[in-house]
């Protein structure tokens, strides 16, 4: 019987019709398709079957010779790999080889089964706001690195979303770090209709930068825009008109998005956090929208709201009669949103999660960087390859937990209860 990445491997396979393909066999990759090409660049992305491993992987090939690359060309590619091996997060496709060939270079990562955004462009306003909370929390992460890293190129083709929501962001070969001088006489590099004025013009860039680019991407799905008709909606100061095509939307929504593209940057958010904690309070559907509209929007969010909802509403009813739950903190009303978006996108950096209950929850490569988990339930929760840097854990029950490859580096946890035999590493 085949499991899920066996009957993968065989879907691929049976679309890979086989010729015309690098021969990377010596190397420990069979190439079964490509993925996609920028001929005039000299890229092609192929996918692959790693032999060692058995899985499928990416392998973008820069085609140097071929287009009579110069060296600043090469010096870019292991710019990319540089970068890519500091980068540790589940939303980044992670970085695992790079090869020379007689063409030119290979770089090997993570293969996700996700389409990108240009390809399954039809969400419901509700999913677009997960989709833009989660991009943001990928931002904020870049932006934490020091120095903070720039994406520069952020578009529909490069944000990947699984059937489950689950969202990547790939492709930093444009990547640059926050405050690098900017050469005037060096050629503007991104992708036209997402760059920001100052990107275009080829000034300094800032964290306010790449959230022109997620703006202008979340315009795209919010009025059903092809990529490459974006600038069909700017006007001669690069502003963005989409409001006559998103009528039913909030307000207070559109405020928001209408902050993310200003074109003048400093009238944009500041950076991703900023950005992030804005969104989270904001009903993307606006609130003259009919109950039929609304009975619409994703049930399964719905009923996750409604059930943290009665939780809260439980424990308060609770406390007015004396009762004490046995070592209960329920979360705040505050902070069920950082609940429900740490069940749908496994991501919630520096999130308020003091008392949330989440005994045995699957918090499998969840990222909590950062994050407020002060007694918080924790219970035989499956935390491996969770990353719980500088999260605090004051008072967290952790007890009977798997916190096998768990990062836990500069995590306060005084008073922690921490499962039997735990050892700090």
């Amino acid at each position: 019987m085949m499991d899920s990445s066996d009957r993968n491997l065989e879907r691929i396979s049976q679309q890979a019709p086989g010729n015309n393909f690098p021969d990377f066999k010596a190397l420990g990759y069979q190439i079964e398709r490509e993925l996609g090409h920028n001929r005039s660049g000299g890229r092609v992305t192929y996918l692959a079957i790693s032999n060692e491993t058995q899985l499928p992987v990416v392998i973008k090939q820069f085609q140097f010779a071929r287009v009579g690359a110069s060296w600043s060309d090469y010096e870019a590619h292991q710019r990319e790999i540089a970068l890519l091996q500091q980068l540790k997060h589940p939303s980044i496709p992670q970085y695992l080889d790079s090869f020379e060939t007689d063409a030119g270079f290979c770089l090997v990562q993570e293969y996700k089964n996700a389409p990108s955004l240009a390809q399954s462009p039809h969400f419901k306003p509700q999913q677009i706001k997960q989709i833009a909370l989660a991009v943001l929390e990928i931002l904020f992460y870049l932006q934490q690195k020091n120095p903070p890293l720039i994406h520069r190129d952020i578009k529909p083709e490069n944000i990947l979303v699984d059937e489950h929501l689950k969202v990547y962001l790939v492709d930093f070969g444009l990547a640059k770090i926050d405050g690098e001088e900017v050469a005037a006489s060096s050629a503007v590099k991104g992708t036209l209709g997402f760059m920001p004025p100052e990107q275009l013009f080829n000034r300094q860039l800032t964290k306010a930068s790449d959230l022109y680019s997620l703006g202008a991407t979340l315009i795209c799905l919010l009025t059903k825009t092809k990529s490459s008709e974006i600038g069909n909606l700017m006007d001669e100061s690069f502003r963005i008109n989409f409001k006559p095509l998103a009528p039913k939307l909030n307000p207070q929504f559109i405020n928001w998005l209408e902050t993310m593209v200003a074109p003048n940057l400093k009238h944009r958010y500041p950076d991703a956090a900023t950005a992030l904690v804005a969104l989270e309070s904001i009903d993307v559907i606006s609130p003259a929208a009919t109950l039929s509209q609304l009975a619409s929007a994703d049930s399964r969010v719905l009923r996750l709201k409604v059930g943290l909802a009665a939780v809260f509403g439980i424990s308060l009813l609770m406390g007015h009669r004396g009762i004490e739950p046995e070592r209960i903190s329920t979360p705040s009303i505050s902070n069920l949103d950082a609940v429900y978006q740490l069940q749908t996108t496994g991501q919630c950096i520096g999130c308020d999660l003091r008392g949330a209950q989440l005994r045995g929850a699957d918090l499998r490569s969840a990222d909590l960087t950062g994050a407020d988990l002060t007694d918080a339930d924790l219970r035989e929760a499956d935390l491996r390859g969770a990353y719980l840097g500088n999260a605090n854990l004051t008072n967290a029950d952790l007890s009977h937990a798997n916190l096998g490859t768990t990062d836990l580096r500069n995590a306060i946890m005084r008073n922690a209860i921490m499962p039997d035999g735990w050892i700090h590493p």
